[in-house]
């Protein structure tokens, strides 16, 4: 391959990396406690999201002074205006409060119930207010026991815990959080679809190209999946170490390293010069992209048990989708090697697109 030709490779797939950045804030977090008739709702939501609930224009996003003084169209326009059910008919909302504490805006609201059971949907999730991908981590606490799950537009009404037993364990939506994991590696059937039926690049596009690059340097079936379960064993210490608040390096430090983990997969794709250290290599730079979903669970606070059952879920999720990556890919780049002529030609110009996707995503990623 020509430096010419790899030079317009890499323009040409940067290109296409500027229409899917991955890793939006798509993910909102709210706990919910109960107490007797009164139950309490806090949500989190990082204040691009917010400026996208208030209507506000790129470039004007609301200050301190303005979300608190919005603080009743927040809560209306993310959780009030579908209003908790019971039998006895709907709660009822004391005035809300907002706060905004660095990007995070914070809405608080206490609702008084009537005895039964509650359901509970989110306008914000079920309307894809803020993007078509948003979820909410909920956690609820009644008593001492807690409950977490995820919510997604597809998810039917929350049945709100109304009460519990002393030292009720804490429990886990597990199918959520494996759907997440399968979800954030770009796997889910769903992230290839935007709202209106069209085909789009998943938020996981920066994993699968990362898998991509690694398994570009070719090898067996086994040994293409042995790189794949390299990456997940480093995934997954951090992801516990991170979780466990033993490390938290912060996202802005994390995002633009997990970009140049690509770039250099890539490269070393590219150039073969490491090809016996790739799994090692999968490993090391797995270590750096799992901190990234263990910083959700920090915003809910858990029991370690509810920690381990939630990351466990999500790190099978993760390791289902890498599978499903290599099962799709590994033929294709083994039958590339078999075909010089053609093959390792278009492996080369494949390697040169991811390159160019990651240092792209570094540079946009390291600016933010």
């Amino acid at each position: 391959m020509t430096r010419a030709g790899f030079i317009l490779a890499t323009v040409a797939l940067a290109s296409v990396a500027r229409f899917s950045d991955a890793h939006p804030l798509d993910l909102g977090y709210m706990t919910v406690t109960s107490d007797g008739e009164h139950l309490i709702a806090h949500l989190e939501l990082d204040l691009s999201a917010a400026s996208i609930v208030l209507a506000r224009g790129a470039g004007d996003a609301p200050d301190a002074a303005t979300i608190s003084a919005h603080a009743a169209d927040l809560a209306s326009k993310t959780f009030e205006r579908a209003p908790i059910q019971t039998p006895g008919g709907p709660c009822t909302w004391a005035p809300a409060t907002a706060s905004l504490t660095a990007r995070t805006v914070a809405v608080t609201a206490i609702a008084t119930c009537p005895p039964g059971a509650r359901t509970w949907t989110f306008p914000v999730v079920a309307e894809a207010a803020i993007t078509p991908r948003f979820q909410l981590m909920v956690k609820e606490t009644s008593g001492a026991s807690e409950r977490l799950t995820l919510i997604d537009k597809t998810a039917r009404p929350l049945e709100l815990v109304t009460a519990a037993p002393a030292n009720a364990p804490t429990t886990i939506g597990f199918t959520r959080f494996l759907r997440s994991g399968i979800a954030h590696i770009g796997m889910a059937p769903s992230e290839w679809r935007s709202a209106e039926g069209h085909f789009q690049l998943p938020d996981g596009i920066d994993h699968i190209m990362f898998l991509l690059a690694l398994m570009l340097g070719g090898g067996t079936l086994l040994q293409l999946i042995g790189i794949a379960s390299g990456f997940t064993i480093g995934h997954s210490i951090t992801l516990a170490l991170s979780a466990l608040d033993i490390v938290r390096p912060p996202s802005s430090v994390i995002e633009p390293l997990i970009a140049l983990t690509i770039a250099f997969a890539a490269l070393e794709a590219f150039s073969g010069k490491l090809k016996a250290h790739r799994w090692k290599i999968a490993g090391a730079f797995g270590l750096i992209h799992g901190f990234a979903f263990a910083t959700a669970l920090s915003h809910v606070e858990l029991t370690l048990r509810g920690k381990l059952a939630a990351l466990f879920g999500y790190n099978l999720g993760v390791e289902i989708g890498q599978v499903i990556v290599v099962l799709i890919s590994a033929p294709i780049v083994m039958y590339a090697y078999r075909h010089e002529r053609f093959g390792r030609p278009a492996i080369k110009v494949a390697a040169a697109l991811i390159f160019g996707c990651g240092v792209y995503w570094f540079i946009t990623r390291a600016l933010l």
